[in-house]
């Protein structure tokens, strides 16, 4: 799931209107202006406000602080998959496993935090068999 719904692209016609119709109307016509690929939105390296007050309001123990500190865009994709099970289950899978191979893996601190966010969220979504009070943070 991503924070970045309600992106779409435009259309071709969309995206060329301003440069196809402008024409000069002082004597010889201008070079039309250069056409620019429009990208996709670049992910928000920052904590966003909303994912600063999610972190809050988890027990204490269960706060990804470190992770928000070193790696803010994953903390606010995990805010914004929180209270969808299935998408929270799957980006929990996407950061703890390498599927792609050679990858660095995150720090220690950040990978337990991880750790206990996700047997946290099994805990209050019931799922998983998971109790809250087996979990040991280790900080």
């Amino acid at each position: 799931m991503s924070i970045y719904r309600g992106w779409r692209y435009l259309t071709a016609d969309v995206q060329q209107q301003d440069v196809a119709h402008t024409r000069s109307t002082v004597g010889a016509s201008a070079p039309a202006p250069p056409l620019y690929h429009l990208r996709k939105a670049q992910p928000v390296l920052v904590l966003l406000p909303r994912t600063a007050s999610w972190i809050a309001s988890l027990p204490p123990r269960a706060q990804p602080r470190m992770l928000a500190k070193q790696f803010a865009r994953i903390a606010n994709a995990l805010c914004a998959a929180w209270n969808d099970v299935p998408a929270c289950q799957q980006c929990f899978e996407d950061l703890l496993a390498d599927r792609r191979g050679g990858r660095q893996g995150f720090p220690t601190t950040v990978l337990r935090e991880l750790l206990v966010l996700r047997a946290y969220h099994a805990a209050v979504h019931r799922y998983g068999g998971s109790k809250w009070d087996d979990v040991e943070p280790d900080r």
